[in-house]
């Protein structure tokens, strides 16, 4: 038998090294390039974009419907099927229609993914209710259901109450088990904290009571949205007209319910009132507890950690060090429910909001891996079916 001569080992080694060297430099290359054409949808770089829509094929945008729900549809130049995402808006009034929204879902498609962005069920009247997250699960379980989906999975991503959703969604049973990754920029965990917050600028974090200031903006959704539950009639209607009085940006939207008499108002709605109008972090979990079991147990359907399912995707979140809505512990405590949890905090993002300057050029580079990784956990499934 002849022997192999050892220089020829030596060589087959190195091709070896740099097949695999070239592997993984190509893969990382694709994925910033990747990020990079999402990212300059965001940033709106005149110069950018103009080089990814001269290197990136036009994407066909479509307005729709998607388990009932009217929905923007955006499919990448070229044949299916794609990498799916799912893009959950938070409590915005403009809905699919925003401009922001519009060019991440397009810049999203360049990048080569699927992506549907539903107007769900309270969204753009700033009510969350059990119906919105329902109706998350339900648009997410047929997303990944689509023939143009591949690998049958769907990728989750939000911003604010919609990166919550995005969580709810995933925890869920049967949806679950077709989410490919959960990528979410500053949500809340737990709904107790966030009325907390809202009411008596406190949360409460390791049993303690911890001063928070929000936008006011955070009050108005948490009347809206807790008047929204309360049991149809009257009542429901009366207090829903009255806030619609508030302007949306009121600097203080509770005004009017903290001066609003509670005569002749029924058990419930009595309750929810004296939880808005009350400004004493003490008091909170007393009037908290003093709500109707029905309307808590809604509530809890608003919240990822009072859910019994488990996130088995990875999970990739991210939030500004100050958020001005939900204190950055709402994302870490995710770790409750998704094993497969990366909590990103970046100087660079201001809740929704992504800015670049030379300065922050080490905040910007953290977000940027967050995209990185978040779209490489969307790209998986093609890949292992391409």
């Amino acid at each position: 038998m002849s022997r192999w001569p050892r220089r020829h080992t030596f060589l087959l080694v190195f091709l070896l090294f740099v097949a695999v060297l070239t592997v993984v430099v190509w893969s990382h290359i694709v994925a910033q390039a990747r990020a990079t054409i999402v990212l300059s949808s965001v940033l709106e770089t005149p110069v950018l974009m103009q080089i990814v829509g001269a290197v990136t094929r036009e994407p066909a945008v479509e307005d729709g419907y998607v388990a009932g729900n009217p929905a923007l549809i955006v499919r990448p130049g070229g044949g299916g099927p794609w990498p799916a995402i799912f893009f959950v808006n938070g409590t915005v009034q403009e809905g699919r229609e925003l401009p922001e929204v519009r060019r991440l879902a397009e810049g999203l498609a360049r990048a080569g993914y699927l992506v549907v962005v539903p107007d769900l069920p309270g969204l753009r009247s700033d009510e969350l209710t059990p119906e919105t997250v329902s109706e998350t699960v339900r648009v997410a379980r047929v997303v990944a259901g689509s023939p143009e989906a591949s690998g049958g999975k769907v990728g989750l991503v939000g911003v604010s109450t919609g990166a919550t959703l995005a969580l709810l969604a995933a925890g869920d049973p049967e949806a679950g088990e077709s989410v490919s990754v959960v990528s979410g920029v500053a949500p809340y965990s737990e709904i107790r904290n966030v009325l907390n917050v809202a009411t008596t600028g406190y949360y409460r974090h390791d049993e303690k009571l911890v001063p928070y200031e929000t936008d006011p903006f955070l009050s108005y959704v948490a009347a809206r949205s807790l008047v929204a539950i309360l049991p149809e009639g009257e009542e429901r209607e009366k207090l829903t007209s009255e806030l619609e009085e508030v302007y949306r940006y009121d600097p203080d939207p509770l005004a009017d319910l903290r001066d609003r008499s509670t005569n002749h108002l029924s058990p419930e709605a009595e309750s929810v009132v004296e939880l808005l109008a009350n400004r004493d972090p003490e008091c909170f979990e007393g009037l908290y507890d003093a709500l109707p079991e029905g309307m808590r147990e809604d509530l809890d359907e608003l919240s990822p950690l009072s859910r019994t399912g488990r996130i088995e995707a990875p999970v990739e979140l991210v939030s500004g060090p100050r958020d001005k809505y939900f204190p950055v512990s709402e994302s870490y405590a995710v770790y409750r429910i998704a094993p497969d949890l990366r909590v990103t905090v970046s100087e660079a993002l201001d809740h929704a909001e992504l800015s670049f300057s030379i300065r922050e050029i080490p905040a910007f580079l953290r977000m940027n891996g967050f995209v990185i990784r978040s779209l490489r956990e969307a790209h998986k499934e093609d890949r292992h079916n391409g």
